[in-house]
């Protein structure tokens, strides 16, 4: 079910479908459960981020959807900040939990959350960071044998391709 909602999330934000937000809320609220209980611990608390980005997209909104370009001096801060939270919240997950992959999890974890800000501002190069977490994601759910989540990580990926390139295949 969480698995299908969060496509469904993805599918109506590529349609500029304000549908998507509900979904945003509610596909998370599943997750929390099933990245827990499988110690994939900075993706239990990305899930919670997305909630309140989903809530928070939806009040931005504002009936529009337009797109903004960053420059690449502009990304350049936020992946350099991204580099350092995620070496800080890597070390702390592997001194504090019992994550198997700590330095990874932080990556997708720390990424995913700035590509979502980006997402919920319409910054269209949201899909470059999402094309490069979702292939981390998809390695790291297939080797916790999650299967069906590592299925909706290629799918994102294929929908990532869609969406910066606008080809309309979603």
């Amino acid at each position: 079910m969480a698995v299908c909602l969060n496509l469904l999330y993805t599918f109506f934000y590529l349609r500029a479908n304000p549908i998507c937000f509900l979904f945003g809320i509610i596909s998370p609220l599943l997750f929390i459960s099933l990245t827990w209980k499988r110690k994939i611990y900075a993706d239990t608390f990305l899930q919670v981020f997305y909630v309140a980005m989903a809530i928070y997209g939806l009040v931005v909104w504002g009936g529009e959807w337009k797109k903004i370009h960053w420059s690449w001096a502009i990304h350049a801060y936020f992946i350099i900040a991204g580099i350092l939270v995620t070496a800080a919240s890597g070390v702390l997950l592997r001194i504090k939990t019992d994550a198997q992959l700590p330095f990874i999890d932080s990556f997708t974890t720390v990424f995913a959350m700035v590509g979502t800000w980006m997402m919920m501002n319409f910054v269209h190069e949201n899909w470059l960071y999402f094309i490069v977490i979702n292939c981390t994601s998809f390695y790291v759910y297939g080797k916790r044998k999650l299967y069906l989540g590592a299925a909706m990580f290629f799918i994102y990926l294929l929908m990532s391709v869609d969406g910066y390139f606008e080809l309309n295949l979603f």
